[in-house]
């Protein structure tokens, strides 16, 4: 436990990106900085120009909502103006239209923010932020709704921005802001979340706050080296001595101030960790990470950082891992979603969701395959699940109506602090609450009494709710005992209500209750109640005593239906509308146009002379035909209509609405209902009946083939005849006007003759259509037009000269179609490091099952090395695709998010072995009948009954009959002193336990698999995560609050624009705080008048190698020179010692004796 891995800043990236950096290329780096829609001139306007003035010297502000000045802070002699804009759409267009009138002024966009650390800001007076409400909030109605009364009467408009986690209030008056924060101090909460205001300040400027976004991956602060390690090493020797031995992977770089002769630090370059060479040289901080558990002399268990990563306080083992609950896991941040619009709580919800349907989501994680899922919206309802027309849709076969309360409401909706309107029915409780309580009177109420915990529910009743407002304040937290009758139960405390849903048609049950409460006086308390009931329905017989509401509903419901409220819709704005007519009408469907067929040349010389207009207008293609028709048929009538002749009336145009039956029509009446055309269809045939030759056009352009002729020629025969045949002016005779109208049988001649079968056909037509009531209305419907053919009558869209940038811009509306405005969505990344979590989250997914995860925190992290081979044993391939990228990749298998998820993923199968030795407590080996017992309420629920005992040793007895004895063993157990009350069961034994499918099928079913490591969540209370960016006074500030609030684990992340003239001097504040915090040596570092000869680990291996040659064959020659001298001068004392030590043997002959002695 005690070895730490450092990597170095040359090579890895430090800290990951931070959320919320946009596409744009400033970015404001504040504190809670929101875009609002306000835009600043500078130089002022005039102090006399009002906002009505404003359109006139600037026709894009049209829209303004309100203007004022304001002094620049840093220069107060002169102002700037502020205008305010209604919505984002608003300020969008009147900035880019300041932009295309080359205003002298310059014109800023508006940020607000609670940062008042940065120079260049101003106080809104009227202006406050409130946060630390829930996130849950994401609609600005659902916060005012909830907003203490001491709040909502204070203020006059309130924003919410979800994805910065805080409302902007504009104040009544700027004198309500102290009372407001002196209320919030008072424990103003909104469901248990104590509220924070803040005042809000404006600026405009953010080049001294920002900088342009530039490639992560290749950035200068990627690769910048601030000494960060020499003081990471700083703050492992201070505040964590338990450490033994030190690893620093780097691609072979040496510090220069590194000690290499202290034994406790180790230089590790990647070719001593990488198993394929071939993947090297890698930039990649995923790649490096992915092997460092391959260092030789790690202990199993060990800590990681990053070189930008230091301890802050003093740390120890258990900040990282208990024995008692295992593996502290610090998460942050959620995931970046698959897509937009698409939470992570919505995939595989039941629901197939729009937004999700697509593959980087696995269609929404099957729920849109085939007819596995339902729509989350209602018909013509929108994505917010408002009132809709129609019942909820749903795909081939749906849900089971069993699985939720109502079709279109998931469980996992009642009581989310949401109003669905799915669940706002009376089987889901209206929403548990959620809808208010207009119709708690619906429900049957339970009020707790001080003095009472037994409560017996009527029979058949599934839908209580329980006040407590008699008893308690507030209601802080509440179990209840597992029960499958349970559908959900939950606290309200805005109604003080606990509210039970049950499934219904259960047996009578005990559901047990654990509460604790909050009095009046802030104090706690807990009380546990139980509560009897029976969710069966009693047979009805003959009894009318039913609650009122249940009059309304019907006796035979097959599904529930989601109840469709409209009682608050005002009939004005109800969408679609239609128009309400009679059948008998003349103007059945479409508003229909006539004119009648005249002589031209018998008319007045001022209308031959207004139609020739008209004809000569439609040519030149100023009027449409549709207003060609109206214009003709309203100067017809206005000459018709002077005279008073019965007779010429007659002979007017007129569309008859129904047909009497019992009388036969004429053959002539019966030729001219079916002149039309037959390429129109038959119920266009029906809807144009005729009984006298008029020219019937509708508005829609349908029945265009009864419209006056279109192409040249015939207009310019149909002029001619108008300017050859003129008439005086005046009054027209009798006579003449009888003759403007066309002959019947020169228009019958021209038309197609018949037959009898269609004419029976169309009597049949008509007599199908005239059987609706005469009082009936039918609703009007639009069909759809489409206008592809409809080149338009403007000469240039008639000659198609703009046709080539048409269809380019059809092409670019396609390309953009499949683009999504990412407004609404939270942490939005826009880099490898988001899309690597999204794909890393894609497999975890698919291999344990979708859920919402976040993403760890960027501090040290304890690893075990069992458990990383394990990882990695899993997804080999996808391991090995990292370890190949040269760079950061968006399928790079994130090292922190992938093994702290599948180390809490991870599940082990149970084993039938350990259950038995958990029960068998004196380990005899043989289950007694008190450990029997013990074994029966494990796989059984409460209360144990006599049934269930005797059913668990019916079991064991079956098995030790069915099962050979070799497998149960029961032979080899010696006698014991166990004595069951059924002398017909055998000893219960470990193999026959584990062999018996009937007993091992219960366990299974009553024990859940258990997660195979022990892990606890943590908060971010202990984390220092800063982003040092390239604003001095803002990165001052940053350092202040960590030198005030120390933490145990502090990052400091270099995103600083090293091309910024102050990007030296932010290094400089870095430095300082540095040398600030951790300003004596360690023990790894050599003295300040010392470096290291080389730099790179190849060199010194170099060296390292020649030097070692150079001192064995040194060794060699000086042993030799040694040796040499030795025999040049200890020659004879040494050949003496020889003698001495090894003499030679004499050897003695015999005396001859011959000899003579002399």
């Amino acid at each position: 436990m005690g070895s730490t891995s450092v990597s170095w800043a040359s090579l890895s990236p430090s800290c990951p990106p931070s959320s919320s950096e946009s596409e744009k290329q400033l970015e404001c780096l504040l504190t809670h900085c929101i875009k609002v829609p306000m835009l600043v001139l500078d130089p002022a306007l005039l102090a006399n120009v009002t906002l009505k003035d404003l359109p006139a010297l600037y026709p894009s502000f049209h829209s303004a909502s309100d203007i004022f000045n304001v002094a620049k802070p840093k220069n107060p002699s002169t102002n700037v103006s502020v205008v305010v804009f209604d919505s984002t759409k608003n300020v969008e267009d009147a900035h880019a239209g300041m932009f295309k009138g080359n205003s002298k002024q310059t014109v800023w966009r508006g940020y607000l923010t609670t940062d008042k650390e940065v120079p260049g800001l101003v106080l809104m007076q009227d202006l406050a932020f409130l946060s630390g409400f829930p996130p849950t909030f994401k609609e600005t109605n659902q916060l005012k709704a909830k907003l203490p009364e001491n709040l909502s009467s204070k203020i006059k408009l309130l924003q919410l921005y979800s994805e910065a986690s805080v409302a902007l209030l504009k104040l009544n008056n700027p004198k309500d802001f102290q009372e407001l924060n002196k209320q919030t101090k008072k424990n103003m909460t909104i469901d248990g979340k104590e509220l924070t205001i803040s005042p809000a300040y404006l600026l405009w400027d953010l080049s001294a706050i920002s900088q342009s976004k530039q490639d992560e991956d290749v950035s200068a602060s990627r690769f910048e080296d601030n000494e960060e390690l020499r003081y990471s090493l700083r703050s492992i020797e201070r505040h964590a001595p338990w450490v033994r031995n030190i690893f620093i992977v780097t691609n072979g770089q040496i510090p220069s101030w590194l000690n290499l002769d202290n034994p406790r630090v180790t230089i590790v370059t990647h070719q001593d960790v990488f198993r394929n060479l071939s993947h090297l040289p890698t930039f990649s901080s995923p790649a490096i990470e992915s092997h460092i558990h391959r260092i030789e002399g790690l202990s199993q268990k060990f800590i990681y950082l990053n070189d930008d990563v230091m301890f802050g306080k003093d740390v120890w083992p258990d900040d990282f891992y208990s024995h008692s609950k295992g593996q502290k896991v610090y998460l942050t941040w959620p995931v970046p979603n698959c897509a937009e619009g698409c939470p992570g709580s919505w995939i595989k919800d039941g629901y197939c969701d729009k937004a999700c349907n697509n593959s980087a989501c696995d269609w929404d994680g099957g729920d849109c395959s085939g007819n596995s899922g339902g729509s989350r919206y209602v018909a013509g309802g929108g994505g917010t699940g408002s009132i809709g027309v129609g019942q909820p849709w749903h795909f081939g076969g749906g849900i089971n109506s069993v699985s939720y309360c109502n079709q279109g409401c998931a469980n996992s909706w009642l009581a989310d602090k949401f109003c669905d309107q799915a669940c706002n029915v009376l089987s889901c409780g209206f929403d548990a609450g959620d809808c208010g309580q207009d119709h708690f009177h619906e429900l049957y109420k339970v009020t707790l009494l001080p003095n009472q915990t037994h409560y017996v529910l009527p029979k058949g009743e599934c839908l209580p709710y329980f006040s407590f407002a008699e008893i308690a304040k507030r209601g802080v937290e509440g179990a209840y005992s597992d029960n499958p009758i349970i559908r959900h139960a939950s606290i309200a405390n805005k109604w003080k209500t606990i509210h039970l849903i049950m499934h219904s048609g259960m047996n009578a049950t005990t559901i047990h209750f654990n509460l604790t409460f909050q009095n009046t006086n802030d104090e706690e308390f807990k009380i546990q109640i139980t509560v009897e009931v029976d969710t069966r329905e009693e047979p009805k017989l003959n009894s009318t005593t039913q609650k009122s509401y249940q009059n309304l509903v019907s006796p035979i419901t097959l599904l529930p239906e989601a109840e469709i409220l409209f009682e608050d819709i005002p009939e004005e704005k109800r969408f679609p509308k239609f128009k309400r007519r009679d059948v008998n009408t003349t103007e059945r469907f479409q508003e229909e146009v006539k004119i009648p067929l005249v002589n031209i040349s018998l008319l007045p010389k001022e209308a031959q002379l207004s139609l020739s207009n008209l004809d000569l207008q439609l040519e030149r293609g100023d009027i449409t035909v549709k207003g060609y028709n109206v214009s003709k048929s309203a100067l017809l009538r206005s000459f018709l209509m002077n005279v008073q002749d019965a007779d010429v009336k007659i002979n007017q145009a007129v569309m008859t609405g129904g047909r009497n039956d019992s009388l036969e029509a004429t053959p002539e009446k019966q030729i001219h209902k079916n002149i039309l055309p037959d390429s129109l269809g038959a119920s266009q045939r029906l809807d144009n009946r005729l009984t006298f030759p008029a020219v019937t056009v509708k508005v829609n352009g349908h029945n265009q083939s009864q419209n006056p002729p279109t192409d040249l020629k015939t207009k310019e025969k149909f002029r001619s005849e108008t300017q050859t045949q003129k008439v005086g002016g005046g009054s027209l005779s009798k006579e003449k006007f009888l003759s403007l109208i066309v002959p019947l049988e020169n228009h019958v001649s021209k038309e197609k003759k018949i037959t009898g079968k269609e004419q029976e056909k169309n009597r049949m037509e008509e007599n199908a259509k005239n059987d609706i009531g005469l009082n009936e209305v039918l609703p009007g419907r639009k069909l759809q037009h489409y206008t592809d053919s409809y080149l338009g009558f403007l000469p240039w869209e008639k000659k198609k000269y703009f046709q080539d940038l048409l269809d380019e811009e059809e092409s670019l509306k396609t390309q953009l179609a499949y683009f999504t405005d990412s407004k609404h969505t939270g942490r939005q990344l826009k880099d490898t490091f988001a899309d690597s979590l999204r794909y890393v989250n894609k497999i975890l997914n698919s291999k344990f099952g979708f859920t919402s995860r976040k993403v760890p925190a960027h501090m040290p992290h304890m690893i075990d090395r069992i458990v990383m081979q394990e990882l990695q044993d899993m997804f080999p391939e996808e391991f090995d695709k990292t370890s190949f990228h040269k760079v950061r990749h968006s399928e790079d298998m994130q090292f922190a998010f992938s093994y702290f998820y599948y180390l809490m993923s991870a599940v082990q199968p149970l084993n039938i072995s350990q259950v038995f030795d958990e029960v068998d407590t004196d380990q005899s080996g043989v289950l007694s009948d008190r450990e029997i017992r013990t074994l029966a309420t494990r796989i059984h629920d409460l209360p144990l009954s006599l049934q269930d005992l005797t059913g668990l040793e019916h079991m064991l007895i079956n098995c030790s009959k069915m099962l050979p004895a070799n497998i149960t063993q029961l032979n080899n157990i010696p006698p014991t002193q166990e004595a069951y009350y059924d002398p017909n069961l055998p000893p219960v034994t470990k193999s026959l336990v584990t062999n018996c499918k009937a007993v091992t099928d219960k366990i299974h079913k009553a024990y859940k698999d258990k997660n195979k490591y022990r892990f606890e969540i943590m908060g971010e209370e202990e984390i220092a995560f800063k982003m040092i960016r390239t604003n001095v006074s803002h990165v001052v500030g940053q350092l202040d609050d960590i030198r005030k609030n120390p933490r145990k684990f502090v990052c400091l992340n270099d995103n600083i624009d090293h091309n910024h003239k102050d990007a030296q001097t932010v290094k400089a504040v870095l430095r300082d705080f540095y040398e600030s915090m951790f300003p004596i040596p360690s023990q790894f570092e050599l003295p300040r008048e010392y470096r290291n000869r080389f730099l790179h680990m190849h060199e010194l291996q170099e060296w390292r190698a020649y030097r070692d040659k150079l001192k064995f064959w040194t060794h060699c020659v000086l042993a030799t020179l040694i040796i040499f001298t030795i025999f040049s001068f200890f020659a004879e004392q040494l050949i003496a010692l020889k003698r001495k030590i090894f003499p030679r043997r004499r050897i003695h002959k015999e005396a001859s004796p011959d000899r003579i002695r002399v």
